[in-house]
């Protein structure tokens, strides 16, 4: 997308954030995927970066000391993609033993996260986050919505491709996993051939492993995130409305707001109307009962509810290679 502001009505700013500072922008927590480059996973490749897997449901474990664990088995993971990379430079400088050597090195360090955890088949080894936000009403949306389809209808595709190029307004989180079936035997593999001296066999090996790391994207709408927020920090207000009349006027612009961010979703083809119906018919209701000062008892406690119910039926979470198309953009 393109990172330049545009003389429209919409105004489009972009930023790599943070895993932490966007994590702590989220309502609820989410799965994420992709880190496409060495560069990248070396960045991003702490364990503290990772989420932390939910706790046993037996409660055998106490969950700081399986979180520890995890942290350690996802530290190993990430230490055998180094070792591979790693293999691929010595590799390069003819240093076969060294290479070798890696590769053991690797290939143990994975034997120790299948021993300790046989049922994985992803090991998570980097995440990133990308956020992309868009400032722009629904009408606005929804007007180059329309420009765009009639650029399709006359078979302007570049023009309605460009168009709707920066509708966006989402956090991206992308995280990358090494697939536990297949890459330690193709490391194994590797480490026979480089002893054979077919060197460039393995090194066509080692390529093929790392272009089946399988990078998982799932896609949170800011727009749902930002009408939870509106609608949390309204129900205070709205809760003591039934004592004071101000309380009601003080409610209701943040209602507005969340609403108008329903609207964005919307107009963003982040759900349907069908999808948002509930939440919808919630503010509804919040805001007469507002009108009739009764505090809107256990309206608000819904709200969790409904919100997760949306976020199911519209977030999107996609799963690749990272050989395949798009997978370095």
């Amino acid at each position: 997308m393109p990172g330049s502001t545009h003389c429209s009505p919409l105004i489009r700013s972009r930023a790599l954030a943070s895993v932490a500072l966007a994590l702590g922008l989220l309502v609820v927590g989410c799965d994420a995927g992709t880190v496409d480059s060495k560069q990248d996973a070396t960045q991003t490749n702490s364990a503290e970066a990772l989420p932390r897997a939910a706790a046993p449901s037996n409660e055998a474990e106490p969950y700081a000391a399986f979180a520890a664990r995890r942290q350690v088995l996802i530290a190993d993971a990430v230490e055998a993609l180094d070792e591979t990379y790693a293999a691929l430079g010595l590799l390069a400088k003819q240093d076969n033993d060294g290479a070798a050597d890696a590769l053991a090195r690797a290939t143990g360090k994975l034997e120790v996260v299948l021993t300790a955890e046989p049922g994985l088949a992803l090991a998570p080894v980097a995440m990133n986050v990308r956020t992309y936000d868009l400032i722009a009403a629904p009408e606005d949306v929804d007007r180059l919505r329309r420009r765009a389809e009639e650029a399709l209808d006359d078979g302007r595709l570049q023009t309605g491709r460009m168009l709707i190029s920066d509708l966006a307004s989402e956090h991206v989180f992308s995280v990358t996993n090494l697939p536990l079936a297949t890459y330690p035997d193709a490391l194994k593999q590797a480490a026979a051939l480089i002893k054979g001296g077919r060197t460039q066999e393995a090194v066509a090996v080692l390529e093929a492993a790392l272009a089946t790391v399988v990078v998982r994207e799932t896609i949170v709408p800011l727009p749902l995130v930002r009408a939870q927020i509106l609608m949390e920090r309204a129900r205070p207000i709205a809760e003591q409305a039934a004592q004071s009349s101000g309380g009601a006027a003080a409610a209701r612009p943040l209602l507005v707001q969340a609403r108008r961010q329903l609207d964005l979703a919307r107009a963003l083809g982040y759900g349907t109307r069908a999808d948002l119906d509930d939440l919808y018919d919630a503010v509804e209701e919040i805001e007469a009962s507002i009108d009739k000062q009764d505090g809107a008892p256990g309206l608000f406690d819904r709200l969790k509810g409904l919100f997760d119910k949306a976020r199911q039926s519209v977030t999107v979470e996609s799963g690749r290679r990272s050989g395949e198309a798009g997978a370095n953009q």
